[in-house]
């Protein structure tokens, strides 16, 4: 299964990384790796690895999304979780973090749907689609499965 695949192999998960990085400099964003910094101190190390910030393009390249209504929204909702699903859980909070402060930042830029599909897509449990309003049962089962394998203390 495509699912656990990806989950399980270093290489793919590289491969997605760096398409991730291809589309946050896209929006003026850059992913950073902060495991490479060697002055990890107890309080970092709990922290996520990852974060993502303003790129030097950002200012040029928000123009293009850091509106109310835009098609790169819905983009960026299936990029969240598509990090999510394929295993770069900790990538898709980072990004969604900094989607979060650039909410912040330009108050009214970006609609609050948007950012409700946004947290949706970076917080639920992944068997909910971030469009769907409640659980009506038409999740994927095997998203299910991992969901309760998470809660049960482990990844299936």
């Amino acid at each position: 299964q495509t699912f656990t695949t990806f989950r399980s192999s270093p290489e793919l998960q590289s491969q997605l990384r760096k398409s991730l990085q291809r589309m946050l400099q896209f929006y003026g964003l850059e992913l950073i790796d902060s495991s490479h910094n060697h002055q990890a101190t107890e309080e970092k190390d709990r922290e996520s690895k990852y974060q993502v910030r303003p790129a030097p393009n950002f200012r040029t390249a928000s123009q293009n999304w850091v509106t109310r209504f835009d098609h790169n929204h819905l983009r960026i909702t299936r990029i969240i979780r598509s990090c999510r699903v394929l295993g770069l859980e900790e990538e898709a909070a980072a990004f969604f973090e900094a989607l979060m402060q650039v909410v912040r930042e330009r108050r009214g830029a970006i609609s609050q749907k948007t950012v409700l599909f946004w947290r949706r897509a970076a917080e639920r449990p992944l068997y909910l689609a971030p469009e769907e309003d409640e659980d009506q049962g038409r999740g994927k089962e095997w998203l299910y499965r991992f969901e309760e394998g998470k809660e049960m203390g482990g990844e299936e």
